[in-house]
């Protein structure tokens, strides 16, 4: 069955060659028990090794039925081994995270056994080694005698010819080490078993040949029992792939029975994946800002709407926008007032939300409700960046009403738009006269003059409901009430027109002086002040306007090549790469060292002949898995967070949406791909032997 000719192998240490084996010449059939013995470090294991296709050799031949492996790539070595060799180890080589059940269906499920198939044969082959009553306790939780057993066990599961044993009792007891043996000679028929020993007492009963080894070459080789030598045809070596779902089986197992690690491996996937989204999410909100730069004094910044006003705030010759052909509003300055109107919904508290006003029917995306049309009926544009800061109104908003000075007003639909820093509403029906008299109580200054004594009054705003516009002044003034003229200002910018029905009212005390304005005030000018212009072609209009004399104001000017926004996005992306890619590194550092701890049950695994490309794509996925799971679970908490928390700084993950959130499971995939490949490079880098070597 097995022969080897002029067999020899070598170690390279730093500055010399060590001799493992010297031109071994041996002949193995099956039915043999042999007993290969020698002193410590005769070579006796390196010969087991060789033989069983864990270890290498330099010069030589080594035939398996006539056939040659020198040629054997590690593939081909592989398949030899899961096809032929079982092995026990005076060190076991249990997979200690695995249960006895698991350990002894593992060997199956890689010959693409199904696994119920597979658990039926584990618990029958488990019960001829008497270790039933162990059949669900983990490896770590087994005796040495009860994890030889399962090793045994685990052995014949692989229904393989060769049954390689090195020191199998070597870490027993006498009495646990001679129920081992006499179980091995229980199970050996049909194989042929090469036992390494130290105690040749142990097995002498049961071998059927002695192999003695001392300094890598063999000094003895004799017969104690002949067996009857058998004919065989020339093996083939057997390449069908593992079963996907067997696999996937093994997959599961593994993150299953190693919970604190998978634990671990999952909080550093989720924490990493979190930051990650966080600053990928901030990245794209500050480029979002960086497309323009919009001025803060303006809520609405449409892309092609411009602001036209003279320098010193008088009026507009009409002669420079009577031929302008774009749509332009007169004296809109509600268009970037802010003022606060109450939105509800029957059965629901009613809530105040800041909003602004135009007329111009601004692009906006539809979210929800019915689109705007010819109804008495308001529509509500969300600012896109503030998405998640209202969608706990959403709900309410739909069907509901908005009251403007005491005006309650149904509303149909909400959109949202990248343009605008407030909620806009917008209307088919010109409501502008709910609006002024929410909007220039708030930001309309008065002053009050006595033209007797030059004294000077800022007018404290009162928000009585009146009929008509009213003073209210300290009774010293009745006797000089001509004498007394007033100035009404918008933001202290552009002069409002007195109302004609203004009246004067005197208090019973105190100094103050007080104006009041009914819901229905509408101001007056004497002429245009400020042009709103909606222009097809915003740049182009400007410089006509600027050559007109007039000063210009774009609210979204992206046409400056480098603003503030830019400079403080650019800064902002390279700190976010950074801090991801420190993040990573130490990731990287962290989970390298978890998935090191795990060498020896991936080596275990190697032993049973699982091929590199099979090993490679159970690590692969095995971290793939656990890294999509995590990325998964941080983008549901950071919603949740700030759904549940209602977390300000959480608004952010408005910005996401499927295209990202594709992106940040690639990149998960991509870093976990890398984190298991690297491993498996270092997993594969050596023998079999030496890898145990190095965890031992």
């Amino acid at each position: 069955m097995i022969e080897l000719k002029n067999v020899s192998k070598y170690y390279n240490t730093e500055n010399n060659v060590t001799v493992g084996l010297r031109n071994i010449n041996l002949k193995f059939e099956k039915n043999e028990i042999v007993a290969i013995v020698g002193s410590s470090g005769s070579g006796k294991s390196t010969l087991l090794n060789v033989i069983s296709g864990i270890d290498t050799y330099e010069e030589g031949e080594m035939y398996f039925k006539g056939n040659e492996t020198s040629y054997f790539n590690q593939d081909d070595m592989d398949i030899y081994r899961k096809n032929n060799v079982a092995f026990i180890f005076q060190n076991y080589n249990i997979i200690d995270s695995y249960t006895v059940l698991d350990n002894v269906i593992a060997p199956m499920l890689l010959k693409n056994i199904n696994y119920d198939d597979a658990k039926v044969r584990a618990i029958e082959l488990i019960e001829k080694v008497g270790l039933s009553h162990r059949i669900n306790n983990r490896g770590m939780n087994l005796s040495g005698g009860e994890k030889q057993r399962c090793v045994i066990a685990r052995a014949l599961a692989t229904d393989c010819e060769i049954l390689a044993c090195d020191e199998p009792t070597g870490n027993l007891d006498s009495k646990t080490g001679i129920e081992i043996i006499k179980l091995l000679k229980e199970v050996s028929k049909d194989k042929l078993v090469l036992i390494v020993t130290h105690n040749y007492d142990e097995v002498k009963d049961i071998v059927t040949r002695t192999v003695k080894i001392s300094d890598g070459e063999v000094v003895e080789d004799y017969v104690v029992k002949p067996v009857e030598q058998e004919q065989y045809n020339e093996p083939e070596q057997v390449t069908v792939g593992i079963k996907i779902k067997n696999l996937f089986n093994i997959i599961f197992n593994n993150i299953k029975s190693t919970p604190k690690k998978s634990i671990f491996t999952f909080l550093v996937f989720l924490f990493i994946s979190m930051i990650s989204f966080y600053l990928y999410l901030s990245c794209i909100s500050s480029s979002q800002i960086s497309v323009f730069n919009p001025d803060s004094a303006f809520e609405n910044y449409e892309y092609n709407r411009l602001i036209a006003f003279n320098y010193d705030h008088t009026k507009i010759n009409p002669k420079i926008y009577e031929n302008i052909e774009d749509v332009y509003y007169e004296n809109a300055f509600y268009e970037d007032i802010v003022f606060n109107v109450t939105v509800g919904k029957k059965g629901n508290r009613d809530v105040q939300i800041p909003v602004v006003y135009t007329k111009y029917d601004i692009e906006y995306t539809h979210l929800s409700g019915e689109e705007l049309s010819d109804s008495y009926a308001v529509y509500i544009v969300l600012p896109y960046d503030e998405l998640d800061r209202y969608s706990l109104l959403i709900s309410n908003l739909v069907e509901g009403y908005v009251d403007i000075s005491n005006h309650q007003i149904p509303f149909i639909g909400i959109g949202h738009s990248k343009n605008v820093n407030s909620p806009v509403i917008l209307s088919s029906w010109d409501i502008s006269k709910y609006v002024y008299s929410k909007t220039y109580k708030t930001f309309v200054s008065a002053k009050m003059v006595n033209t007797l004594t030059n004294e000077v009054f800022d007018i404290k705003r009162s928000y009585q409901n009146v009929g008509v516009p009213t003073v209210y002044m300290p009774k010293k003034y009745m006797d000089i009430e001509d004498k007394i003229e007033f100035e009404f200002m918008l933001n202290n910018l552009y002069p409002i027109n007195n109302p004609e029905d203004l009246r004067i009212s005197y208090t019973a005390a105190g100094e103050d002086v007080y104006f009041a304005m009914p819901y229905n005030f509408e101001p007056s000018y004497d002429g245009v002040y400020e042009l709103t212009i909606y222009a097809n072609n915003p740049i182009e209009m400007a410089e006509k306007l600027e050559k007109l004399g007039l000063t210009v104001v774009r609210p979204a000017v992206d046409y400056v090549e480098v603003s503030l926004n830019h400079v403080l996005y650019l800064l902002y992306t390279v700190i976010s790469i950074i801090i991801i890619f420190i993040l990573y590194l130490v990731s990287y550092a962290v989970l390298s060292k978890i998935y090191s701890f795990k060498t020896k049950d991936y080596t275990v695994f190697r032993t049973l002949g699982v091929s590199k490309g099979n090993m490679k794509f159970i690590v692969i996925m095995e971290i793939v898995s656990i890294s999509l799971v995590a990325n998964a679970a941080g983008i549901l908490t950071m919603y949740g967070l700030y759904k549940g928390l209602n977390l300000e700084f959480l608004s952010i993950v408005s910005f996401n949406n499927v295209y990202i959130t594709l992106l940040s499971f690639a990149i998960a995939m991509v870093f976990s791909y890398y984190i298991a490949n690297k491993f498996n490079n270092g997993l594969f880098k050596n023998s079999v032997n030496s890898t145990f070597k190095a965890e031992v």
